[in-house]
């Protein structure tokens, strides 16, 4: 019986190492591997965030410079904005900051703080007598980036091998070939252990290849960046591979504005730049950006209108021409018609007519009973915002239960991002929402686009998801 079950298991081994054989031809470095993660586990962790301080410094250099150029416009000829791309490299730099990188390693909030001992990573720590930790990398990571913005896919890869793993990336197509042709020609280490895929789910072959690639090798981590049919899709892949993986879905969300109308007046002019801003960055496409807001405390007479004139005009004057199609011109009139019919308020801007709308309605939205294809989804808004004027906290939960139910949230899972202009008192009402509907952030306009460095991921700690972590017990804890 013991020989019949061995026979057995060989020949499923042998079946499995088929794919593998397949890809190793495609792919020459999944072979290392495995030899690699033994070398990187065996390398003292400093060694790799001293590397990375390096980095900092190469930025500054001539040849460094000309290299974030050659990004910058390698995204501009792929249809990123100037701007937006400008954007996307300097917050990439500032993950090379000294105090973005200590937050990031040392997280006090994710309990990262122990690990630090004068300046360096002390990877085996002694919690008290009969307790201790040895964190250490946890393997291969695989890495599926979304097509919005760079950062947070890049933090994972840098994270990933700050901790001492072989990364996979497999960019959007959007991101297929400049990352790697600027990550390949960084001078550092890392370049021998951070591949790319290049494959693209729409061509056959390349639908095997990363069915083969996810289901059959022994990834320890996926970590998956995208909209819910690429979540969908490579979930299911996923959910073949026998050596279950751990799973990071970063997941599609979205923002939502809470307004106090006698808290945003005591600052006008500033808060509009601020609020402007939130509604523009990035082509109010983040997770974080506010596709719907509330106001409470709310005066429906001429100081409403200064508020939003004064926001169109802010908008007009760093409008950015997208290219959305006439399809979605329709339904943008059709929505501006349904809003005006069903009594809100419409402000549209004088220059570039419905391309900026802020529409304000009463007690809920005036989308509610057109849950239709026929408007605009929250991916195809630019420039657009509703803001649903309301008594109570209470009817903001509400609205938000039931806002996924319709077909312009459809592909949305819920709120990530609460963006206040409030004073404390209002904000303990915002914190209380937050726990109720389950968003992850509560923030001020300055992190619409950013993050902190000590935030979580969605509830992740990116660099603590890519370690593996060994507990020492009773008397082995004296020698640690």
């Amino acid at each position: 019986m013991i020989n019949f079950f061995k026979k057995k298991e060989n020949k499923n081994n042998n079946n499995n190492n088929k794919p593998k054989l397949h890809l190793s031809n495609k792919f020459p470095w999944i072979s290392n591997l495995d030899k690699n993660f033994v070398k990187l586990s065996n390398q003292d962790i400093n060694i790799r965030i001293n590397e990375i301080n390096n980095l900092r410094d190469y930025f500054n250099t001539s040849k460094g410079s000309n290299q974030l150029l050659n990004l910058k416009n390698s995204l501009v000829q792929s249809g990123y904005p100037e701007n937006a791309a400008q954007l996307e490299i300097d917050f990439f730099l500032e993950l090379f900051d000294e105090v973005t990188i200590q937050n990031l390693l040392f997280n006090d909030a994710a309990g990262l703080h122990l690990h630090f001992d004068n300046g360096n990573f002390k990877q085996k720590i002694k919690i008290n007598k009969e307790f201790g930790l040895i964190r250490t990398s946890i393997g291969k990571v695989f890495i599926v980036g979304s097509s919005n913005t760079l950062l947070p896919v890049l933090t994972s890869m840098f994270l990933s091998y700050i901790a001492g793993n072989n990364t996979v990336v497999q960019l959007s197509s959007l991101h297929a070939n400049c990352i790697p042709d600027f990550i390949e020609n960084l001078p550092f280490e890392g370049v021998n252990h951070i591949h790319f895929t290049k494959l693209y789910r729409e061509k056959e072959e390349d639908l095997l290849l990363i069915e083969n690639l996810i289901a059959n090798l022994n990834w320890n981590v996926i970590n998956v960046w995208g909209g819910n049919d690429s979540l969908d899709f490579y979930n299911k892949i996923i959910s073949k591979n026998t050596y279950r993986p751990r799973i990071i879905n970063m997941e599609p969300l979205t923002g939502a504005l809470i307004m106090q109308q006698d808290y945003f007046e005591k600052n006008l002019n500033i808060n509009i730049e601020n609020l402007s801003s939130s509604i523009r960055v990035m082509g109010q496409q983040l997770c974080s950006s506010p596709t719907i807001g509330f106001l409470i405390n709310y005066n429906l007479d001429e100081s409403i209108d200064n508020i939003f004139e004064n926001l169109i005009l802010d908008i007009e004057q760093n409008y950015i021409p997208s290219s959305s199609d006439e399809s979605n011109s329709i339904k943008l009139d059709r929505m501006i018609n349904i809003a005006r019919d069903k009594g809100s308020k419409v402000y549209t801007s004088s220059k570039y007519s419905n391309n900026i709308c802020i529409i304000i309605s009463e007690n809920q939205s005036a989308f509610n009973e057109y849950n239709s294809s026929h408007l605009l989804n929250i991916h195809e808004r630019r420039n657009f915002i509703e803001i649903v004027c309301v008594d109570n906290f209470s009817a903001i939960h509400q609205i938000i239960n039931n806002l996924f139910e319709n077909f312009s949230y459809k592909d949305t899972k819920k709120i990530q991002t609460l963006l206040s202009f409030g004073d404390k008192s209002f904000d303990l009402e915002v914190h209380q929402l937050a726990s109720l509907i389950g968003a992850y952030r509560i923030i001020d306009s300055n992190y619409v686009l950013r993050r902190h460095p000590m935030e979580f991921f969605d509830n992740y700690n990116l660099f603590s998801e890519f370690t593996n972590l060994i507990s020492v017990v009773g008397s082995k804890v004296d020698n640690l």
